[in-house]
């Protein structure tokens, strides 16, 4: 990645490479005008600027962590709290994913096979956790059994081997665990976990009117309708979860005119989703079912699968949670490293990228754990020493773009970094960070990593906060002492 970086920007701004060992690269400047800027902002200046930035008063109250350090250079230009713990929201990601390149290889695939027996009286699924299977990857399944030949089948057994105590991590908090963004992360995935309740307003004083965009899924939640059309709702649409209970009570309104609602919630019993919607696309082939059960042994029935299902490549899967920022394939991705029963010991895994493991603690695959901490300096460690790797192109090409693409597609449309920062977004109430790359005048590549917690402001009011000073970044230069 870095010498791909490297090589853009010397045919953008003219510079001719005198000197190449690993990522330390040094430049002759062939053209004036790169070279002759007037308002030149040195690591002194830049550090001025920070102090001030930070020092205002709707930003000063909150607790931030920064690092900035060129691929080029051994230590950072400017760095703030650089060593202090910090919860990092999907910045986790980044950790996650460059575990995932390290431990399984970028070709790796999940694989969902199927078994058959007895002339397809029975017929055995064993799925591997895969976040990407669809319903049209159950309707293949039932038509790859329709052309072999089966109509009846005696038993369907859906092989998932994970515990259903090891569907959340257990520093969820409760309150996300409906919500399709924390979905449960069992073995066998279907359609993301998730289903969609669209809520949409009546005539005045009506309740909103429900629709679940698949029933299977949503008739495994028992609904209390406490929503009202209104003309002038008082409080948005709500969905909150009865503790311990398959039971969601939903309060709110939406005026007589307004536009429906969409609510994106957990499947609440993924097996039995999974199971369900199977049977419903056999059904649909002609085949029969006539009992089935869930099993968490793997042992297959039959020496060889009559049918196998993939993924995509580790090197597409990772783009989907580094730029969607998805919490259900970074939490797959991380029980393919570790099954959850092997318990929660990650320090060796660390250590093999490089990193301290006692600037690390490891709660979650996805950023959604409070319980997560990490310093800004091991995030940009982590990031220079991706650079280094074989892979370090495939995990920078994971990362959302400067206004193009991902969560970032939106941000920094205004400014001269559109295609030029790729980074990891991260948000929690009260925390917000921005960890990446972004092309500099002076030094190409520079290493970045912006946090704060304990913040009482929104997202979007810390995140033009940190715009501001990734665009200092880009500025910063090595400026020679005056005299010289």
């Amino acid at each position: 990645m870095v010498l791909l970086l490297l090589s853009e920007w010397k045919k953008r701004l003219g510079f001719l490479p005198l000197q190449l060992t690993g990522v330390g690269v040094f430049f002759l400047c062939l053209t004036t005008g790169v070279g002759a800027q007037t308002d030149r902002l040195c690591p002194a200046e830049l550090a001025q600027k920070f102090a001030a930035h930070l020092q205002q008063p709707d930003l000063n109250r909150a607790q931030w962590g920064i690092v900035i350090q060129p691929l080029t250079e051994s230590q950072p230009v400017y760095q703030y709290q650089a060593d202090r713990f910090f919860i990092p929201a999907s910045n986790q990601k980044l950790i996650t994913t460059a575990m995932a390149l390290q431990e399984l290889g970028p070709d790796f695939r999940f694989t969902t096979r199927v078994y058959q027996l007895d002339g397809g009286k029975k017929i055995q699924v064993v799925t591997s956790g895969d976040p990407s299977l669809a319903l049209e990857d159950l309707t293949a399944i039932a038509k790859g059994l329709k052309d072999r030949g089966v109509t009846v089948i005696e038993e369907l057994e859906l092989v998932d081997a994970i515990a259903p105590q090891h569907y959340q991590r257990p520093s969820w908090e409760w309150d996300d665990l409906h919500y399709g963004y924390a979905p449960p992360v069992n073995g066998a995935i279907l359609a993301g976990n998730q289903v969609t309740l669209t809520l949409t307003p009546q005539d005045l004083g009506e309740p909103l009117a429900t629709e679940w965009s698949d029933t299977i899924a949503g008739e495994q939640w028992q609904i209390t309708n406490q929503t009202q059309t209104e003309v002038e709702p008082g409080q948005s649409p709500q969905v909150r979860q009865i503790f311990g209970q398959r039971q969601l009570v939903i309060t709110g309104a939406l005026p007589p005119a307004g536009d429906p609602r969409e609510i994106t919630l957990a499947v609440a019993d993924p097996p039995g989703y999974f199971l369900a919607s199977l049977q419903q696309k056999l059904a649909e082939q002609g085949i029969t079912v006539n009992s089935h059960s869930l099993s968490t042994n793997t042992t297959a029935i039959a020496p060889v699968p009559v049918l196998t299902l993939t993924s995509p490549p580790l090197r597409e899967l990772i783009k989907t949670v580094n730029q969607d920022s998805n919490n259900l394939y970074a939490e797959a991705l991380l029980n393919a490293i570790q099954p959850p029963s092997h318990g929660t010991n990650w320090q060796s895994y660390l250590e093999k990228l490089g990193l301290a493991p006692t600037t690390v603690r490891l709660r979650d695959g996805s950023g959604l754990s409070r319980q997560d901490l990490v310093t800004p300096q091991t995030l940009v460690q982590l990031l220079i020493n991706q650079t280094q790797r074989s892979t370090g192109t495939i995990y920078q090409q994971s990362l959302a773009v400067a206004g193009r693409s991902g969560t970032l597609e939106r941000s920094f449309a205004d400014t001269p970094l559109v295609g030029k920062m790729w980074g990891k977004t991260g948000t929690l109430t009260g925390v917000v960070s921005l960890t990446g790359y972004v092309e500099n005048d002076h030094w190409g590549p520079v290493a970045f990593s912006f946090m704060v917690n304990n913040s009482d402001l929104g997202a979007a009011v810390l995140r033009e906060a940190m715009k501001q000073m990734v665009l200092w970044t880009a500025e910063v230069e090595k400026c020679q002492p005056s005299g010289q």
